[in-house]
């Protein structure tokens, strides 16, 4: 009788095991489900990329998507764009949006000064000479593309890289443009993306720093004047730049407003700046 019911309690507990098997393979199959309809909606439920997300979402759209970058890493809030193709890809994080024409776009730190004139909101360097800085969110994601757009403008006497030809000895590091400088990695090691520099007239003359080599884009206008916002010349409209880095990625991504004078006597102002990488 005893081995009876010792057989039985057995068989008993066997069964409770199984069944606890059972269910804890459908509350992990029903957690994942959950997690996979409601991908990267909210922190509980990151997506590991922006192309996980386009692969499990058929109704996916572009916005704001939660993404953890590594299994320890925390999720953060990262804008996932599905629709523009860039260098034959979709699917890119935009890692910098500065609309400033957007009248509830300020300009991104006290480092920068709002400009009003003929309709038109920019910003440009509080003070100078020097560079001011704006690091891009890409939330710490590995990449290896580059890509972006700036429209900008045009004050008093800017001269695109013609300062470096008057210093040999200046770097990266250094206000080597009148203009906009895109670079990845930490200061005292960047590393150029892409130069978009202002001329005040002919951008040929310039001697360009060897590391900028055939990344730049250069604008240039007719002639001098005093104290003129060229505000009927937009410059760079519609231009894009897509670099792609000899190889993939974390460091950080700067945008840096530069120019060797103060800014009573010459500025780039910026309307709009977007970056995005992959």
């Amino acid at each position: 009788m005893m081995w009876t019911q010792l057989l039985l309690t057995c068989v008993a507990v066997a069964s409770m095991g199984v069944q606890s098997h059972d269910v804890n393979i459908t509350l992990k199959f029903e957690e994942e489900n959950s997690r996979l309809l409601h991908l990267g909606e909210n922190w509980k439920y990151p997506a590991w990329s922006c192309d996980e997300i386009a692969e499990t979402k058929a109704d996916k759209e572009s916005g704001w998507y939660w993404i953890q970058s590594c299994q320890s890493c925390k999720s953060q809030l990262t804008y996932c764009d599905f629709d523009r193709e860039l260098m034959g890809r979709k699917h890119w994080i935009r890692a910098l949006h500065l609309n400033i024409s957007d009248p509830q776009q300020p300009c991104p730190s006290s480092s920068f000064r709002l400009v009003t004139q003929d309709g038109l909101r920019l910003c440009g360097r509080s003070n100078g000479p020097g560079c001011k800085s704006v690091i891009a969110n890409t939330n710490n994601l590995p990449y290896q593309r580059v890509c972006g757009r700036a429209t900008m403008f045009r004050y008093h006497t800017t001269d695109g890289f013609e300062r470096y030809e008057y210093c040999p000895g200046c770097t990266i590091e250094d206000p080597y443009i009148d203009g906009l400088s895109i670079t990845y990695g930490y200061s005292g090691r960047r590393k150029h993306v892409w130069s978009f520099a202002i001329h005040g007239s002919d951008c040929s003359v310039d001697a360009k720093p060897n590391f900028v080599g055939k990344n730049y884009f250069c604008n240039g206008a007719v002639s001098h004047h005093h104290d003129e916002l060229y505000s009927h010349d937009p410059l760079f409209t519609d231009q894009w730049f897509c670099v792609q880095l000899p190889q993939p990625t974390t460091e950080r991504l700067e945008m840096r407003l530069c120019s060797d004078q103060d800014v009573d006597n010459e500025d780039a102002l910026f309307q709009l700046v977007e970056l995005y990488v992959q």
